[in-house]
């Protein structure tokens, strides 16, 4: 007999299951005994649960605690060490437009069930979670939309809501009240794709929480593990080369092919399977990691070229004109950072 196959998520997203079920004073003991599943403790990336798993520990959660709508319960419950180095990198990051870049490049470690990108759309910024596996459940999309606004308000620590957000799942037929108590907007549902859409007013503002360089060790961490986890994400794999030889002035594709193996050539065709080219990834991988250097006031325009594997400061200008329709220095000003 052939065992069915399920894509994975981060096991310890059952954690917070276990959080929920003992909120409402229920053994959690007993409801994982139902649905075949021992409680994971650990965070680690490389232990997995499956969708499907997921998708029954939902069933016996929601007949336990007769809540329809326990994907919220779960998502309101999510803490960043569920999401192991991820969570850390998402709260330490500069802005929500650094949030949803970080959301974008890295949550494949935490699940690789969908594809996570953003854009702009008139006045909003949209992340979105498109190509969702079919095992994957209407509560986990639902847990998923909101612990991502639970984590955005945490880090802008002011009130904010969504514009709207958009759902693949049917409406329940107990109605939409508890999705709009908890986003605060207009929720759309039966739609193609998770989308929650946020004022591009507010995506570069400061945050208090900030961090950049915490942002990027555990972006090099999540790296580590998203190595680890599928050799054939070839542009997880050219970004870390990247960012290992951006400041020693060496950088090239060939240098890059030579580390993992293959010709400039080779590279380039693996890259343009994922719709990208190493020049793309390249120009990407420097504008986020500028985003991060840009709020350290310790750093120099100067220094940030440098790190940036720029030959000289004009050709980083010329490039975050490009990037942010502004200046390095005009871009510091408009964020009250001081230069170094």
């Amino acid at each position: 007999m052939t065992q069915q196959v399920s894509e994975t998520t981060i096991a310890s997203y059952v954690q917070a299951f276990a959080s929920a079920l003992d909120s409402r004073g229920i053994d959690p003991q007993s409801v994982f005994d139902a649905a075949g599943i021992s409680v994971q403790t650990s965070s680690d990336p490389l232990k997995r649960i499956s969708e499907i798993e997921v998708a029954r520990l939902f069933q016996e959660s929601i007949a336990a605690t007769g809540d329809p709508y326990f994907g919220i319960a779960v998502g309101k419950r999510m803490q960043p060490g569920n999401l192991h180095a991820l969570g850390f990198g998402l709260l330490s990051s500069s802005s929500l437009r650094d949030f949803y870049n970080r959301i974008s490049n890295y949550y494949h470690v935490v699940t690789q069930s969908a594809d996570f990108y953003s854009y702009e759309q008139g006045e909003q910024s949209v992340l979105a979670a498109k190509n969702v596996a079919s095992s994957v459940c209407w509560e986990t999309r639902d847990a998923w939309l909101t612990m991502m606004v639970r984590f955005l308000r945490f880090l802008y620590q002011r009130d904010i809501d969504p514009v709207w957000i958009e759902m693949s799942r049917p409406m329940p037929e107990q109605g939409a009240q508890p999705y709009q108590d908890y986003f605060n907007c207009p929720v759309r549902f039966g739609c193609s794709e998770e989308r929650i859409a946020m004022n591009s007013s507010l995506m570069d503002d400061p945050v208090p929480g900030a961090s950049p360089d915490m942002a990027q060790h555990n972006d090099q961490i999540v790296m580590q593990y998203l190595e680890k986890m599928d050799r054939n994400d070839i542009v997880n794999r050219v970004r870390r080369h990247i960012i290992e030889d951006l400041a020693s002035g060496k950088l090239s594709k060939q240098a890059v092919a030579d580390k993992m193996h293959m010709s400039p050539r080779n590279l380039q065709l693996k890259l343009a399977g994922e719709n990208t080219t190493f020049q793309d990834t390249l120009d990407t991988t420097r504008r986020n990691l500028a985003t991060g250097y840009m709020q350290q006031s310790h750093l120099a325009i100067t220094e940030i070229a440098y790190l940036l594997g720029f030959s000289d400061a004009s050709n980083f200008t010329r490039a975050f004109r490009r990037w942010f329709g502004q200046s390095p220095r005009a871009y510091r000003v408009e964020r009250n950072i001081s230069d170094a």
